[in-house]
């Protein structure tokens, strides 16, 4: 005879060929090792208390309520492999492996870095098979270079940088030739506030002040409130922590309900006796604010930024350094910003992979700019977040970043195909890697920065003049000291373009290098025998 309870009625159910009964030798889950015969049959005959216990009302009997959840659970145990689907997760101690691919990429081979990386490989192979060949396949030129004249307009500036506390008036001279004659002055410490009066003189719509550290409280009170501010649209005031206390731009900024109407970027990076108190001012009197660089205004705290990005549609928001700020707790305002374009979180160290994936995730489509210089606990799950979610990124910045492995480089190389500026300092990455990024997506590169990448070799050599000839502008290579002469003289001369070359630390490059390269064009500094010296080409 069949046992008709509840657990025994689904195990017939799924398996009716069984012929196992209840008096056979198994152990009954509800009633042990007893027999039906024990305790009162079910199917028709009385239970314990002597009444007949109809089967189709078998979850009203009290004896039974107690087992309904575990025949249920047993069902769906049952069953539930009929329903389940694999999901592959990616653990992070296998992210961080250099070795590890990940194996739900079916098409990995065809993908553009696997490519590059195959052909890097059989490269190395034959050299390693022909250690006498010429792989760069460069020789110095015994043609004479004829030395480039510095143009007219950069000694006519040092001119009148070299005699800035003699100049009279700025009045006739183009906007652009202004701004660029104050940041020169500025940054060569020849800024006074008599030539700061005539250069804000007059309807301009732009101030540029790169150094603010000369000026006192009075004297940018002073020069503002002679100057017409309802039509600037940018103002730049860089190292003002002496000059710029709360008071001063409240004076400034509160004029009237909209003081600066039309200003759209605002650059105070440095000013480090602002606080939380002045933002709110700031948002109201400069509705229009769409850019604004708060780095190193270490008085900053995360409640200001927050309240910031709920009263400006900003795109653009710069705060580097701010020891104040947790980005995890302003991470919910930044998500919320659906036009952010532009964010620089450079040696905040609070920012975690978390941040960087979230943040991705919600406004990486729209991101153009994305600097994490020295957030030491970044690791390459955040690249892999960055080159899944950023198809439009154009400048990224990963300087001094010690946990990320190669892994980092493919991810970008795959999702980031249109970066044109690229900043590598500091990092573990191999030749290898690095020449396979370069020929997958170095093409678009106009500015490339791999100092102190102690790996750089040949193989980076070769893709730097293969991949990146067409838009190359400025390669920073400081302090590689396995790359030769014969590796720099093909870059150079391979990269047509190529206007300003560091080469600062790279002891082991001589004379047939600097002599031997076909590049009339091209800048070297950091080396005896330079076309430019360091100073001149910092003041360009």
């Amino acid at each position: 005879m069949r046992c008709s309870c509840s657990f025994c009625l689904a195990f017939y159910y799924f398996f009716p060929n069984c012929s196992t009964t209840v008096s056979s030798p198994f152990r009954h889950p509800y009633l042990g090792s007893r027999s039906v015969q024990e305790i009162g049959g079910m199917d028709g005959e009385t239970g314990e208390e002597g009444r007949p216990m109809d089967l189709r009302n078998w979850h009203r009997e009290r004896r039974w309520r107690p087992y309904r959840a575990d025949l249920h659970r047993e069902v769906a145990r049952l069953r539930a492999p009929a329903f389940a689907r694999y999901r592959v997760e990616v653990r992070k101690d296998e992210l961080d492996d250099p070795n590890w691919e990940a194996e739900a990429d079916e098409e990995e081979s065809t993908r553009p870095f696997s490519a590059a990386m195959a052909t890097i490989k059989k490269r190395v192979e034959w050299r390693k098979s022909n250690p006498a060949g010429d792989v760069l396949g460069w020789t110095p030129s015994s043609r004479q270079r004829l030395r480039r004249a510095p143009p007219l307009l950069h000694l006519c500036l040092m001119s009148l940088v070299k005699h800035g506390e003699e100049i009279e008036s700025l009045e006739g001279i183009p906007d652009d030739l202004k701004h660029k004659i104050v940041s020169l002055l500025c940054s060569n410490r020849k800024m006074n506030s008599r030539i700061l009066r005539t250069y804000l003189n007059g309807s301009t719509t732009e101030i540029h002040l790169t150094d603010c550290s000369w000026a006192s409280e009075d004297v940018i009170q002073d020069a503002f409130t002679s100057c017409n501010i309802d039509h600037l649209r940018l103002v730049q005031l860089d190292l003002s922590g002496r000059c710029m206390p709360d008071y001063v731009l409240h004076t400034i900024f509160a004029k009237s309900q909209y003081s600066f109407p039309s200003l759209v970027t605002l650059s105070l990076k440095g000013a480090y006796r602002l606080t939380d108190n002045v933002l709110s001012v700031l948002a109201s009197s400069a509705p229009s604010l769409k850019s604004i660089n708060l780095g190193k205004c270490s008085l900053i705290t995360s409640c200001g930024i927050i309240s910031l990005a709920e009263k400006l549609n900003l795109t653009e928001l710069y705060i580097d350094n701010c020891q104040k700020i947790d980005v995890m707790q302003i991470l919910p305002a930044l998500e919320s910003m659906e036009h952010l374009k532009v964010l620089s979180v450079a040696g905040a160290s609070t920012v975690c992979d978390t941040f960087i994936s979230r943040l991705m995730h919600a406004c990486g489509y729209n991101m153009r700019e994305l600097v994490v210089a020295d957030c030491q606990k970044l690791t390459t799950k955040s690249v892999r977040a960055i080159g899944a979610n950023c198809p439009n990124l154009r400048l990224l910045d990963l300087q001094r970043l010690n946990q990320l492995n190669d892994l980092a480089l493919k991810y970008l190389a795959n999702g980031c195909r249109s970066m044109t500026t690229l900043k590598l300092r500091q990092n573990q990455f191999s030749d290898e890697a690095i020449a396979a990024f370069l020929e997958a997506s170095g093409g678009s590169l106009i500015e490339l920065s791999l100092n102190n990448i102690a790996k750089v070799e040949h193989q980076t050599a070769i893709a730097v003049a293969h991949g990146c000839h067409s838009n190359l502008q400025n390669l920073d290579l400081s302090f590689c000291r396995r790359l030769t002469d014969e590796a720099l003289g093909f870059i150079v001369d391979n990269c047509s373009h190529l206007s300003i070359l560091k080469l600062f630390g790279c002891s082991q490059v001589t004379e047939q290098f600097l002599k031997g390269h076909s590049n009339s064009q091209v800048r070297i500094i950091g080396l005896t025998g330079s076309i430019l010296d360091e100073m001149e080409m910092s003041k360009v």
